[in-house]
C-alpha cells in the first residue's frame, strides 16, 4: 500500500483511506434522510442549497454533485439532512426554486415510535397545565 492510500492518526495508528472512505463520508445516522435535486448548472449554489435546508432548522450532512444529468441538462445533486422526515426540507428547496426529484422518510422502529409518542404526550401535558 502506498503512502497516499493511508493516513496516520495519533490516536489510532494507520488506516487504509480507501477502505473506510465510504464510512467516513457517510456515517450511519438513523435520523438522517436523503433528497435528490435537479438544478441547472448556472443556478447551482451550495450555499443557497444549505440556506434552504437550514431554513427548516435542519443541518446539511452531505451534499454531492453527481455526474448524472436530466434530459434537460440539469445536474443531479444528492443531499442528506439530519431529519428523518425531509418533506419540510423538500418544500423549502422548492420555494428556493430547486426541483426536488425525490426525498425520503426514514421509518422509525417500534421503540423509537413509542419514545416519540411519549414525548408528544409529555408536551401536551405541559401545555394543558
Amino acid at each position: 500500500m502506498s503512502l497516499k492510500d493511508t493516513y496516520n492518526s495519533k490516536n489510532s495508528g494507520t488506516f487504509s483511506a480507501k477502505e473506510d472512505l465510504w464510512a467516513r463520508r457517510f456515517p450511519e445516522n438513523p435520523d438522517a434522510s436523503e433528497l435528490i435535486l435537479a438544478v441547472m448548472p448556472e443556478d447551482y449554489s451550495a450555499s443557497r442549497i444549505a440556506g434552504a435546508v437550514e431554513d427548516c432548522d435542519a443541518h446539511l450532512l452531505n451534499l454531492n454533485v453527481t455526474r448524472l444529468q436530466t434530459e434537460r441538462g440539469q445536474m443531479i445533486v444528492d443531499l442528506r439532512v439530519n431529519h428523518a422526515d425531509s418533506s419540510n426540507v423538500a418544500r423549502s428547496l422548492e420555494r428556493y426554486g430547486y426541483e426536488v426529484l425525490d426525498f425520503g422518510i426514514n421509518e422509525l422502529s417500534g421503540a423509537e415510535t413509542e419514545r416519540a409518542r411519549n414525548r408528544a404526550d409529555e408536551i401536551l401535558r405541559i401545555l394543558n397545565l
